[in-house]
């Protein structure tokens, strides 16, 4: 079946998620997704959930794709993760022309990219430009096709970056096929280890005009490119995935062993009280999410805009507050399932670091209540994608 004649995304994800969880154990030994799951999750259309329909991608609405997000994460941190990150990455898709956006996807291949102008782009006296530098954090680069990337842009063989008028640095966006990519195998971590955020480098690399793009310019008309923050609000879909199946593990601790005293777990009163306050904290917290993203995706349809600052700021904040909040129902059932907890036989020794291990990125980090709050109290938001 092709990705374009998926109807129904989260039902294949939820098809899938048994054999994403039964292979958890290899991900995280192999430190990333084994090459036959990357291959069932391809076909799923897991990877190209926001790729345009017509670019052979799946086409799901961003608030679908959260909930795919979701789900995945819910079987495996990891796998739920490379999820999301190939979902941010597919975006880049509707930055280019359209030929190109068919180049990049028509034959399945994912996307792995990094959000950061820290490498060095000169003109090319030919056109395009030579790219040159070092990323780290590419999500999914061990079964990626192709890497995106931010560079800056020096000219005339100036040490220092050229200037926009307002006298900012010129960013460079780019993207360039595997075979010009090194892998630095990097990613050895606490938690999400089978994710593969490696180091990637390009060096002397020709970039082609069409394969550099400028994210304020959407080369597709689909109202998802308009605002991006959709897209990267998936951090929090990731985290109350996780926190789900924090509460699914917790539950099978209470309903199955005994306390000290011999008595079931599920009739101690602190941990009825601790796991009421667990699921209510969950559920609060995707409902904040979901319908801060729900208000926000008809607004950009509806008004052809890019949508209410107010309601990109609420979006971007929930998205940090239901990883704050998923954090808090892992470490709160974590400690009250105890000893129980610390064997790694227990999905709750993964979900614990793979929720701490995602909650260090920027994306839902403090900079982003601070951005949040500022546009709240009336003020321009000083973080990106708001």
């Amino acid at each position: 079946m092709s990705l374009d004649a998926i109807t129904d995304p989260l039902a294949v994800a939820e098809a899938l998620s048994p054999r994403i969880r039964a292979a958890a154990d290899a991900t995280e030994a192999g430190r990333r997704l084994p090459a036959d799951l990357v291959e069932e999750m391809r076909a799923a259309g897991m990877f190209h959930l926001v790729v345009p329909k017509s670019y052979g991608g799946v086409g799901a609405d961003p608030v679908t794709a959260s909930r795919v997000v979701e789900e995945a994460s819910a079987a495996d941190g990891s796998a739920g993760w490379c999820v999301m990150l190939a979902a941010q990455a597919g975006i880049y898709g509707g930055f280019v022309s359209p030929e190109v956006g068919r180049e990049l996807f028509e034959h399945a291949e994912i996307m792995a990219g990094v959000a950061r102008p820290i490498g060095r782009a000169v003109p090319a006296p030919d056109g395009g430009y030579t790219v040159s530098g070092r990323w780290p954090f590419a999500s999914g680069s061990s079964h990626a096709g192709w890497f995106a990337g931010e560079a800056l842009i020096y000219e005339g063989g100036s040490d220092a970056p050229a200037k926009n008028e307002d006298g900012t640095d010129r960013v460079l966006a780019f993207v360039v096929p595997r075979a010009e990519v090194t892998i630095h195998d990097t990613w050895d971590t606490t938690g999400l280890r089978g994710t593969a955020s490696n180091d990637f480098e390009i060096r002397e690399v020709h970039v082609p005009t069409a394969h550099v793009f400028d994210f304020s310019k959407p080369q597709h008309d689909w109202a998802l490119y308009r605002c991006g923050g959709l897209i990267f609000m998936n951090h929090g879909a990731q985290a109350l995935g996780l926190a789900r199946a924090a509460l699914a593990a917790a539950r099978e601790v209470f309903t199955t062993k005994r306390g000290w005293s011999g008595v079931p777990l599920q009739e101690v009163g602190r941990v009825q009280e601790t796991f009421a306050i667990a699921q209510a904290r969950f559920d609060a917290a995707k409902a904040y999410y979901y319908g801060s993203a729900d208000a926000l995706w008809a607004d950009v349809q509806t008004s052809g805009g890019d949508g209410d600052m107010i309601l990109r700021a609420k979006v971007r904040l929930a998205a940090s507050h239901a990883a704050t909040e998923s954090l808090g129902v892992a470490d709160l059932l974590h400690r009250a399932c105890a000893t129980s907890a610390i064997q790694r036989s227990n999905p709750l020794d993964r979900i614990f670091r793979d929720i701490h291990t995602a909650c260090a990125h920027v994306m839902i980090g403090p900079l982003v209540y601070e951005a949040a709050g500022r546009v709240l109290l009336g003020r321009e938001a000083d973080f990106p994608l708001f």
